[in-house]
């Protein structure tokens, strides 16, 4: 998901990307929920009746299924947040929760800054974006699918057209 702010006063612009999330931690947790109930019923009820040995993988199964969730969840949780201004650009990656947590964080001249786009030679491949300045390169939305990497390239294009016509002003 790229969600894109133009800010009028300072004439710059902040993308927000995060990952698509098909369920929310609270769906998450009702069906962790169902799923515990049913295969701790059938294991409770096989151990009723002296087949002890499905229990423990039964809890095993549900421990392991519990941290992948838990896995899946905070991975949706990532955030990049990249900034244009017309004499820097900011990038930012970190956590989406309160308070945001950054794990991440560098700061650009924006006259030596510049952002790369790479085809890979297979077309099944994604391109891969990449913020590069002075030898340094960060790729940006690897957690993005083909078509919103798309969008962002032309979402960047856009805005920094927009930031260089309020350096013109």
């Amino acid at each position: 998901m790229i969600e894109t702010r133009f800010d009028e006063a300072t004439h710059g612009v902040q993308y927000i990307l995060r990952p698509n999330q098909s369920w929310t931690w609270r769906a998450n947790i009702w069906f962790l929920g169902v799923l515990c109930t049913v295969s701790l019923t059938i294991a409770f009820t096989f151990t009723w009746f002296g087949m002890w040995m499905i229990l423990p993988w039964s809890l095993l199964e549900l421990g392991v299924l519990t941290a992948c969730l838990w896995l899946c969840v905070r991975r949706g949780y990532r955030q990049e947040v990249i900034v244009l201004h017309p004499e820097s650009v900011h990038f930012q990656k970190g956590q989406r929760q309160e308070p945001v947590r950054i794990t991440f964080e560098r700061h650009f001249e924006r006259f030596f800054t510049r952002f790369h786009v790479e085809r890979h030679p297979h077309p099944w491949r994604d391109p891969r974006l990449k913020l590069c300045c002075r030898g340094e390169q960060i790729e940006i939305g690897a957690f993005l699918p083909a078509e919103e990497k798309q969008a962002l390239i032309a979402d960047l294009r856009r805005g920094i057209r927009y930031v260089d016509a309020g350096m013109r002003q």
